[in-house]
């Protein structure tokens, strides 16, 4: 019995980089079931007004396109063309 618990301990290191090697396919599939792909957005809506489907521009003068996902969610889709300098 002493033999035995001598060969794991030396063994240790070898057995578990083994088993992690062999589990990776298993765990990438797990991760890909899991993980949700982000949604794409929908086609633009039509605001009678608001900042809506406009072009703003940050503090550093970086241009953005503010395109509406919901009633209350907006998406900035970065526009470097506009750029103010």
């Amino acid at each position: 019995m002493n033999n035995w618990l001598l060969w794991l301990k030396e063994k240790f290191w070898i057995i578990l980089g083994c088993v992690l090697i062999l589990s990776l396919p298993f765990l990438e599939q797990l991760r890909t079931y899991y993980v949700k792909p982000t949604p794409t957005p929908d086609v633009l809506k039509d605001f009678k007004d608001g900042i809506q489907n406009h072009l703003v521009w940050s503090i550093k003068g970086e241009c953005f396109f503010v395109r509406p996902h919901t009633e209350t969610t907006v998406y900035l889709i970065r526009v470097a063309d506009c750029d103010r300098k």
